[in-house]
């Protein structure tokens, strides 16, 4: 896809606390991230009725789905340790 970009910066300096707060973010980030999906799942659904029914696209379920999409990946990058700025805990809806 030509619409997707993807930037991860290579730091080598790592802070060995962050290795700590890692552990308890994944747990309290995975399970809001876990809540965020399954709605995702239902809007997902709601959509694929719309574009079906209307033939376009709805830019709300649009930007729910790509703001839950957006944090999965910030969220994968935070624990494979490609980078040790935290997401945030609720999505942005505005990426």
């Amino acid at each position: 896809m030509k619409t997707v970009l993807t930037k991860v910066n290579f730091v080598e300096k790592s802070r060995r606390i962050e290795m700590l707060y890692r552990l308890v973010w994944a747990i309290i980030a995975g399970l809001v991230l876990y809540v965020f999906a399954l709605v995702a799942l239902i809007v997902l659904v709601v959509q694929f009725f719309y574009i079906l029914i209307y033939a376009r696209r709805h830019k709300g379920l649009f930007d729910f789905l790509k703001a839950v999409y957006v944090q999965t990946f910030r969220l994968n990058s935070y624990l494979a340790f490609l980078t040790d700025e935290r997401p945030p805990l609720v999505p942005q809806m505005d990426v």
